[in-house]
C-alpha cells in the first residue's frame, strides 16, 4: 500500500542517511473534496461485514454487505456475495444486490445496471428497469436540464434513449459519440456507414445530416467550433449552437488549457539532506541540485542522536518546514532542521504519510502495537496511539478510514479525531 522513493546521494566521503523527499503515500482513491468538517454517513465494520452510522454514531444500516462504496449524488454501491446494489445516504437499501455491476447512478433517480443477459436503466425509486435490454449502455451523457438521456446500444445499433421519456431516440446509428468541450454537451458525433453527422441529445433532431467525411472539435483561443469536412478541400464550421461561421485561423486545441490536476508545475530543487558523520555527530544540510555542480545552502550539526531520518521539507511551510525522525535514549520523537523538538521522545516509532497530491499528510505515531495520528500542518497530536492501523484517507468524507485492536473499521475524522463507530470506546 505505501510507496517509497529513495535518493541515494554520493557527494561526500561520510555515511549518509538518504531518505526519501516524500515518505509514504495513501493509495489514490479519491477525488477532490471542500475542506470541512467531516460528512456522513460513514461506514463501518462488525464481524467482516459493512453497515452505516450517522454523525452521532447511531446505526443507519446494519452491517451486512461485503463493501459498502463512496457515496455519489447522494448513493452508494453495495456489494454481497458478489453481487452489486445500490444505498442511499439514509441507509435505505434502493436496489437489492442482484446485479454484477452497477456503473453510474445519477441524480435524476437513474442507475445503470448490468446483468449476464446484458445492460438495463434503472429507475432507482422503485429498482424496475426502464426501457428493457440494451447490448451497452454508455454514461458520458446524462443528466440534462430537460431530462436524462443515455447513449446505447441495442442489437448492434446504437441511439439516444430519453430515461425520463422511457423512449428511444435514433436507435440506427454505428456509432454515438459525445464531443470534448462542454459547450458543446447537448450535441453529439452519429456515424452512419462511413459519414458523420451531428444529433441533438435532448430531441433526437439532426443538426447535420450524417454526410460528411469527418467531424471533429477545433479552437481559436479557447472558443470551440465544430468543423464539419467533405472531400479534401471543403470545411464547413459551426459555432456551438451550430450556427455557420467563419472562424479564421484555428487549432486543434484551446490555447488558455487549465493546468491538469496533478501536475508539476514548479519542481522543488532545494531539499534537506542528512549526513552521519560518526560518534553521535550528524550534518543536515539544505542543498539545491537542480544542476550536477550541487550547492549547498545551509547546514546544521546536531549532536547525541543514535539515528536521525528525513520525514519532509516543504520550503513554504512557515511553522515547521523540515520535520526529522529523531531516537535518542531508544526513543523516538520529531525535531525540525535546527534540532527544535517538534513531537516528544515517547513513540517506538514515527512515520511521515500524505496523500499523492500532497492535500493531507500526518506523522504516523508507533507505540506498543498502536497508532496515532499526529497533523503535518500543525503537529498536534490528533489521536493518541490507540488504533490497529490507518488504512487510507477519504477526501470526500474529510476522514481517515482506520482500523481498531478489536478488527472492526471506520472513518475517523481528521479535525476533531472522533470514530464514528457505534459503541467503540476508545
Amino acid at each position: 500500500m505505501l510507496t517509497y522513493i529513495i535518493i541515494f546521494p554520493y557527494f561526500y566521503s561520510c555515511t549518509i542517511n538518504h531518505i526519501p523527499m516524500k515518505t509514504a503515500y495513501f493509495l489514490p482513491m479519491l477525488l477532490l473534496s471542500v475542506w470541512c468538517k467531516a460528512q456522513g454517513p460513514y461506514p463501518y465494520t462488525e464481524k467482516g461485514k459493512w453497515g452505516l452510522a450517522d454523525k452521532n454514531k447511531s446505526v443507519l444500516l446494519k452491517p451486512q454487505f461485503d463493501t459498502i462504496d463512496v457515496f455519489r449524488n447522494g448513493y452508494a454501491r453495495v456489494e454481497s456475495n458478489k453481487k452489486v446494489g445500490l444505498i442511499s445516504t439514509n441507509g435505505a437499501l434502493l436496489i437489492n444486490p442482484s446485479y454484477t455491476n452497477i456503473t453510474n447512478a445519477f441524480q435524476d433517480f437513474t442507475a445503470i445496471a448490468r446483468n449476464i443477459k446484458g445492460y438495463q436503466i434503472i429507475d432507482i425509486r422503485n429498482d424496475k428497469p426502464i426501457g428493457g435490454l440494451f447490448t451497452d449502455v454508455l454514461p458520458e451523457r446524462s443528466s440534462y436540464a430537460k431530462g436524462s438521456y443515455y447513449f446505447v446500444n441495442k442489437d448492434g445499433k446504437m441511439g439516444i434513449f430519453d430515461a425520463q421519456a422511457g423512449k428511444m431516440q435514433g436507435g440506427k446509428y454505428n456509432q454515438v459519440t459525445g464531443f470534448n468541450d462542454p459547450a458543446l454537451d447537448q450535441y453529439a458525433i452519429i456515424v452512419t456507414g462511413e459519414t458523420y453527422g451531428v444529433i441533438d441529445v435532448t430531441s433526437g433532431r439532426e443538426i447535420l445530416k450524417p454526410e460528411y467525411d469527418d467531424i471533429e472539435e477545433v479552437y481559436v483561443g479557447n472558443t470551440v467550433y465544430v468543423a464539419a469536412k467533405k472531400g479534401d478541400d471543403k470545411v464547413f464550421y459551426y459555432d456551438a449552437s451550430f450556427h455557420t461561421a467563419s472562424p479564421g485561423n484555428v487549432q486543434d486545441k484551446p490555447t488558455s488549457a487549465m493546468p491538469v490536476e496533478g501536475e508539476v508545475l514548479n519542481k522543488k530543487a532545494k531539499d534537506m539532506y542528512i549526513y552521519k558523520l560518526g560518534n553521535g555527530k550528524w550534518r543536515v544540510v539544505l542543498e539545491n541540485r537542480e544542476t550536477n555542480k550541487y550547492k549547498g545552502l545551509d547546514s546544521t550539526d546536531l549532536n547525541g542522536y543514535t539515528n536521525l531520518e528525513y520525514l519532509s521539507y516543504y520550503p513554504n511551510d512557515k511553522n515547521f518546514p523540515s520535520k526529522i525522525k529523531a531516537v535518542r535514549d531508544g526513543k523516538t520523537g520529531v525535531i525540525d532542521m535546527s534540532g527544535k523538538e517538534l513531537l516528544p521522545f515517547i513513540y517506538d516509532d514515527v512515520l511521515f504519510r500524505e496523500d499523492m497530491v500532497g492535500r493531507y499528510a500526518f506523522i504516523e505515531t508507533y507505540l506498543d502495537d498502536k497508532k496515532g495520528v499526529v497533523v503535518a500542518a500543525t503537529m498536534k497530536e490528533l489521536k493518541k496511539p490507540v488504533l490497529k492501523a490507518i488504512l487510507d484517507e477519504d477526501h470526500d468524507r474529510n476522514a481517515l478510514l482506520v482500523e481498531m485492536p478489536n478488527g472492526q473499521k471506520g472513518y475517523m475524522d481528521k479535525n476533531t479525531g472522533e470514530i464514528f463507530i457505534p459503541g467503540i470506546k476508545e
